[in-house]
């Protein structure tokens, strides 16, 4: 018989860097799959919308008149165009290594709050991840902002979802309050000042920043390779039997 493993990982929502960390989080465990080929895994994600602006008041930019990610991540370098120039350009070298290219023309808001509940929206029908990963192509590759309805409805249009029901989710403010809830949280209460940040609980842990229980949860903050992803899933399977 497959021996199966079932764990849990926990992140925020999207991000420039999260996308690429997933990516890696993949490649890792396609690596685990090739050292250890009759272990199936059963990995279940929680995501939690983040800002790095938080809770604070909203700016209610119109959706297309939002400065582009470009523009925006000049005060976030402190006003240095040669900051954010180098950022950008480690950003673009990251994702070269995965086989993608940023277009920083997108724009974007930073309180990204009908994504983020369509996230959730998406998981209640088992299609969270695939609607996370065709919103940060379109949003990051495609020049296809994320805090905008007619990419949102794109996207659910993609994943075999109703648009219709879609629509009418988002017009009914359903998960609006728990997104900012999550924003406030995941900084003033979890401490969380930087993303990705990546929490994982297998057996013999059900603790962590995002649960109460018993045993030390894993956690990735920041930029890992591939490599780290697998050492922290041969770790996981390791830990399965005892």
């Amino acid at each position: 018989m497959t021996p199966r493993i079932y764990w849990q990982a926990k992140h925020p929502g999207i991000s420039l860097k999260i996308f690429l960390r997933n990516l890696r989080a993949h490649a890792g465990l396609d690596l685990f799959h090739a050292k250890n080929p009759k272990v199936a895994v059963q990995l279940n994600v929680t995501r939690h919308p983040y800002s790095f602006n938080g809770d604070s008041p909203p700016s209610n930019t119109p959706q297309g008149e939002e400065k582009t990610w470009h523009d925006g991540l000049l005060p976030y370098c402190g006003g240095s165009e040669k900051t954010r120039a180098a950022a950008e350009s480690q950003m673009q070298a990251l994702a070269s290594i995965a086989g993608i290219r940023f277009d920083y023309g997108v724009q974007t808001n930073w309180h990204p709050v009908d994504s983020q509940r369509l996230m959730w929206w998406a998981g209640r029908h088992g299609k969270q991840e695939e609607y996370m990963s065709a919103l940060a192509h379109r949003h990051f590759e495609c020049r296809e902002s994320a805090s905008h309805a007619t990419t949102l409805l794109k996207v659910v249009e993609e994943v075999g979802l109703s648009i219709e029901a879609a629509e009418k989710f988002l017009a009914g403010g359903e998960l609006s309050e728990e997104v900012w809830r999550s924003y406030g949280s995941t900084i003033h209460e979890k401490g969380i000042d930087a993303i990705p940040f990546f929490v994982f609980n297998g057996p013999g842990s059900n603790g962590g920043p995002f649960r109460q229980g018993p045993g030390k949860a894993t956690i990735i903050r920041g930029s890992a390779d591939p490599k780290t992803f697998l050492q922290v899933f041969q770790e996981l399977c390791d830990n399965q039997g005892k």
